[in-house]
């Protein structure tokens, strides 16, 4: 409404004049135009505040690539689809659709954040609790209010786990395998349809609909992260300002304990509430105890001679 966009860009300039800026930033006035929506998304999903940019987010450069062009889709759509015609071609089905795949805390939800801060749109992790129903009729009616409320507020849906809800569809044996299925398909009627940003996680490929696949735009790979990958993790969970002791060494975290980044973002910050309790810099017997308490979580045990010349720090 005019209304509304006169007040954004009031908000705007009253918000960069406070700042001392002398230009509006794109990020002020997508927070300011965001300010003037009304939707209830609020009732089916939750609201993810992004935190994390490219230089956060731990992956194959070519699955990062992957990404950044699909960033591009929604920057330039004006361009392709607006000033080069390709709107009079491609009649739906205009949206972006992003498939995140791998194990558990591999990153896939800092992936969504990620592209919501690029893209400076808010973004809405659906509870996908409270939009399957048991009763019929009412699982798409959530849907149905779900996407339409995306669209009303340009918002990012960020379905988790969602082969609970996109997977395969089975063979028909009775109503309930007839009704799950037109659940499926209805779903992915959405999907095609809905012409904003859909993000989607799911820990086991393989359960995913083939007929979900051919409807999304890009398939970003989350894998298992390496020796490399995993030393490198643990660096850039550190801020800038901790203090780190010197007898840190990532490289023999990284081999030893063969884990998520999930589980490396708990391992640092557990280490940094021992050392924050002695007064003391994150070192290495820190790392440790805190390492040996997360593989205790899932019921992995961790004896003296896998700490080698470390060993001491933990079993003393």
């Amino acid at each position: 409404m005019p209304g509304q966009i006169k007040n954004a860009v009031r908000q705007a300039e009253g918000l960069t004049e406070l700042g001392g800026a002398s230009e509006i930033t794109a990020e002020t006035m997508h927070r300011c135009c965001y300010n003037q929506v009304v939707h209830k998304l609020d009732s089916l999903a939750a609201r993810i505040t992004p935190a994390y940019g490219w230089d956060d987010l731990i992956l194959p450069p070519d699955q990062i690539k992957l990404m950044q062009q699909a960033c591009d889709h929604i920057r330039y759509s004006m361009r392709v689809f607006n000033e080069w015609g390709f709107g009079r071609r491609v009649t739906y089905g205009r949206g972006l659709s992003m498939l995140f795949a791998g194990p558990p805390g591999t990153g896939k939800t800092m992936g969504a954040q990620v592209v919501a801060n690029q893209l400076h749109m808010e973004l809405y992790r659906v509870q996908i609790s409270q939009v399957i129903s048991k009763y019929i009729g009412e699982t798409e009616k959530n849907l149905r209010a779900v996407f339409q409320e995306a669209k009303r507020s340009n918002c990012i849906l960020f379905f988790d786990e969602c082969d609970a809800i996109f997977g395969k569809r089975s063979e028909v044996k009775d109503a309930h395998d007839r009704y799950a299925n037109v659940e499926t398909a209805y779903l992915l009627q959405q999907v095609e349809e809905f012409d904003g940003v859909c993000i989607l996680a799911t820990n086991l490929l393989q359960n995913i609909d083939a007929a979900f696949m051919r409807r999304i735009s890009f398939v970003i790979h989350f894998p298992f992260p390496d020796k490399e990958t995993r030393a490198k993790l643990y660096k850039s969970m550190l801020p800038p300002d901790v203090p780190v002791a010197d007898n840190v060494d990532f490289d023999f975290m990284a081999e030893k304990f063969e884990i998520t980044g999930g589980s490396i973002k708990n391992i640092v910050v557990n280490a940094a509430f021992l050392a924050a309790a002695k007064d003391a810099p994150i070192g290495m017997e820190e790392l440790l105890v805190a390492a040996v308490n997360e593989l205790r979580k899932n019921e992995i045990v961790v004896v003296r001679k896998d700490l080698g010349e470390y060993a001491d720090l933990v079993f003393k």
